[in-house]
This record gives structure tokens, C-alpha cells and sequence, in this order.
């Protein structure tokens, strides 16, 4: 009886260690993200026309349209049908800093409070935080201050969206080194939003950036319950996927996707000089990814 108590015992701790494997079908929702030259808004009924779920707008340059702007996008979005479900470049490049010496903390609670209060407006349901130019540590500042002031801005963010009761989350976004000095691997952000540790801090995945930094695919094991939301590039030029034979971790970013069981949005976050072209054929290869490695 002993015996059989203790080999049931380890068998159980076993598999809890063991990563839940999902036995449903990847399902994602599709979307194109706001990127150098590449302007969701601008291309709404392209969008629809292709197949594509949502628009993933820049939240800070949304936020510095003139009212007039502003109408003429809703007016787009309602006729179209296609929603904003998500928003990236949560704060402006140079306006506000969040890290090192400089830091106004009134200044970026009224700009969170107005942003967020406009992302809700459009029913936005991740807001991702990648903002390099924001987050970057000014040199010589200790990074151990700048971690603690990154924890502090997400702590705001997460009351504001909890007092107000929006139905969004912040994602933190792992950016590649020649972007900025901290938060450069997905371990590093789940690292941050577990010591944050709000039910509205959670993180997302840019396989560009992973890809970029050389990190293994398999974290995606590890931050399971913290990913909501992905983004994706052609590591090579920051293009548009659209083959598996340039990217051999493809197969791997996409099977663990389907182990951990997520159910959710993958936004294309890359360049284009032709969005429709480039757009129709990247969905393709999406769909076929999650068809593929999704079962």
C-alpha cells in the first residue's frame, strides 16, 4: 500500500510539472498593427475586405487626433465593422519618460487616464506597453531604480483600469536590445508583470522580438497564463510573414502557442509598402500556421 501511495504521489508531481497539453484546435483572431508606415485606420475597408478580425491602432498618436479626426475614424470603423481590439504604442517617444530622473508622475497619470479612457471608448481589450522611447533607461541611472519606476507606471495603470472599471489589459511587451536597455526577453516581462502582480498587468509575445533576441520559443510554456495578446514579423526585415521556409522557429512559436491552449489575437506588426498584397497573403499563411501546428 505504501508502495503504491508513493509511486501515485510522484506520478502526480510529475505531471504537474509536465505543460498542459490542449487537445481544442488553435483558434486566433487576426489582426494589422500600427508600424512605421503601416496605418490600420487608414486601411479599414482593405482590411475588411481580406478577412481580417480587428485594427490595432498606435493608442498615442489616436490620442493626438483633432476631434474632427477623431469622428472620421468611428465613422470608418462603424461602417466597415471592423473593431479595435487592441492598441500598441501605449505612450509617445520622447513627451514622457518613465524611467530615470526626469520622471513627472503627475504627467503620466493624466496622459494614462486620458489614453485609456479613449482606448475604452473603442472598446480596445489589450493595450500594449512596448514604448521604447518612454521605458529606456537614461545612462547611469541604476537599473534597479528604473525597474521599481516601471513597476509604479503599471501599478497606475492597472488602478485606473480597475477604479474605472474598463474591460482592457496592459501587456508588457519584451523589446529587442537596439530598441531599449530593459525589458528584452518575454522571461524579463513576465518577470516584471509577476512582481507587479495586478489582475490587469499581463504580458504579450512579438515573435519578431523574440526571434531578434535568440529566445527559445518554449517560454511560451512558462508564461502560459500571463500571455494575452501576440504579435508577429519576418524576423529578416520586419516584413509581413508569409513563409515558413524563412523562419524555422515558426513551427515551434506556433505549437506552443497550441500546447498552452491560447485563445486569442495575433496582430501582424511589421512593415509594407502595399498592404492589401501583403496583407492577403500574410492571413494565408497565418491560417495555414494554426492549421498546421495548431492540431
Amino acid at each position: 500500500m505504501l508502495r503504491v501511495l508513493v509511486l501515485s504521489l510522484a506520478f502526480t508531481a510529475v505531471a504537474l510539472q509536465e505543460p498542459r497539453q490542449s487537445s481544442a484546435p488553435l483558434q486566433l483572431r487576426y489582426g494589422v498593427a500600427a508600424f512605421g508606415e503601416v496605418n490600420p485606420l487608414q486601411s479599414l475597408e482593405t482590411l475588411r475586405a481580406l478577412g481580417f478580425d480587428y485594427a490595432e491602432p498606435a493608442l498615442s498618436k489616436t490620442v493626438a487626433l483633432d476631434p474632427a479626426a477623431l469622428a472620421s475614424v468611428r465613422a470608418r470603423l462603424a461602417a466597415t465593422g471592423i473593431r479595435v481590439e487592441t492598441m500598441n504604442w501605449f505612450l509617445p517617444g520622447t513627451d514622457i519618460k518613465l524611467t530615470g530622473p526626469a520622471v513627472d508622475s503627475a504627467k503620466i497619470r493624466a496622459y494614462v487616464e486620458t489614453s485609456l479612457a479613449l482606448a475604452e471608448s473603442f472598446g480596445a481589450k489589450v493595450i500594449v506597453f512596448g514604448s521604447p522611447g518612454a521605458r529606456t533607461v537614461p545612462d547611469g541611472f541604476p537599473r534597479e531604480r528604473a525597474w521599481a519606476q516601471l513597476k509604479d507606471f503599471l501599478k497606475t495603470c492597472g488602478d485606473v483600469i480597475e477604479t474605472r472599471r474598463y474591460g482592457m489589459l496592459i501587456g508588457i511587451e519584451a523589446l529587442r536590445k537596439p530598441e531599449t536597455n530593459i525589458v528584452n526577453s518575454v522571461a524579463e516581462a513576465l518577470k516584471l508583470a509577476r512582481e507587479v502582480n495586478h489582475p490587469k498587468i499581463r504580458i504579450i509575445v512579438d515573435f519578431y522580438h523574440l526571434a531578434f533576441e535568440h529566445e527559445d520559443p518554449s517560454v511560451i510554456l512558462d508564461a502560459r497564463d500571463m500571455i494575452v495578446h501576440l504579435q508577429i514579423a519576418d524576423p529578416r526585415e520586419r516584413t509581413f510573414p508569409i513563409s515558413e521556409a524563412a523562419e524555422p522557429r515558426y513551427g515551434a512559436f506556433f505549437t506552443n502557442l497550441h500546447r498552452i491552449g491560447y485563445r486569442g489575437r495575433i496582430s501582424i506588426e511589421a512593415n509594407s509598402s502595399d498592404v492589401e498584397k501583403d496583407g492577403r497573403a500574410s492571413l494565408a499563411f497565418l491560417k495555414h500556421m494554426a492549421e498546421k501546428y495548431g492540431r
